[in-house]
């Protein structure tokens, strides 16, 4: 077996990345969600997979965007200090 395969995140991954294949492929029949937009009517119709693809899609667009804003610096002045002038030189000349 490969030295990799016998790392934990990749059998963590591997059973995420097959879980999520399966639940895709087992809600991929013609099951159909109804949003009803207004009460007169309006009603808009998905399959089932394509709201879960919708939502994986927005989780993960959404977590990007939320740490990509916590992780820039911010553009608020810190209280760092102007540079002080230099101490005036004393003369080392013994009298």
């Amino acid at each position: 077996m490969p030295a990799f395969a016998k790392n934990p995140k990749f059998i963590i991954g591997t059973i995420v990345v097959l879980w999520v294949a399966y639940i895709i492929y087992a809600n991929f029949q013609p099951k159909f969600v109804d949003f009803y937009l207004l009460p007169f009517g309006v009603i808009l119709q998905f399959k089932l997979s394509t709201v879960i693809i919708g939502a994986a899609i927005f989780g993960v667009l959404a977590t990007l965007i939320i740490q990509y804003l916590w992780r820039r610096p911010s553009n608020e002045t810190s209280s760092v200090s102007a540079p002080t002038s230099p101490a005036p030189a004393r003369s080392s000349a013994v009298p």
